[in-house]
């Protein structure tokens, strides 16, 4: 099953939608299991994500401190969106410090490609 969740903001990088804007997108999986003959088989699969993004429309991307800004912008977006996902998915993975660095990494490609593009 799969269980979309979105929110305004940012988690697993995706292309942005808009011009001025970087997507973060955060999964989360989680295990419905059951007992049978004493082993655990997984009965269910569930994938959530949810997805924010970060507007970047009032930052000069050709200047270091702006990429900074867009940076903090992006890891709070991470942050925000993993955490969200702990709560509604308490026993899922991964944990929300990896979930966090993930997303957060994903989306800086997306910075990064920007920001190339920007200073051509």
């Amino acid at each position: 099953m799969l269980i979309g969740v979105s929110a305004a903001g940012s988690a697993v990088a995706q292309e942005p939608t808009d011009l001025n804007t970087i997507t973060v997108l955060a999964p989360r999986i989680t295990y419905q299991t059951t007992r049978d003959r004493e082993s655990a088989i997984p009965k269910k699969l569930e994938i959530a994500q949810k997805s924010a993004m970060v507007d970047y429309g009032d930052l000069d991307l050709t200047r270091t401190a702006d990429l900074y800004t867009l940076k903090g912008r992006v890891e709070a977006a991470a942050t925000r969106i993993c955490g969200e996902l702990t709560e509604l998915f308490p026993d899922g993975t991964p944990s929300t410090t990896v979930c966090t660095r993930r997303a957060t990494d994903d989306a800086m490609a997306q910075v990064e490609r920007t920001a190339r593009n920007a200073s051509r």
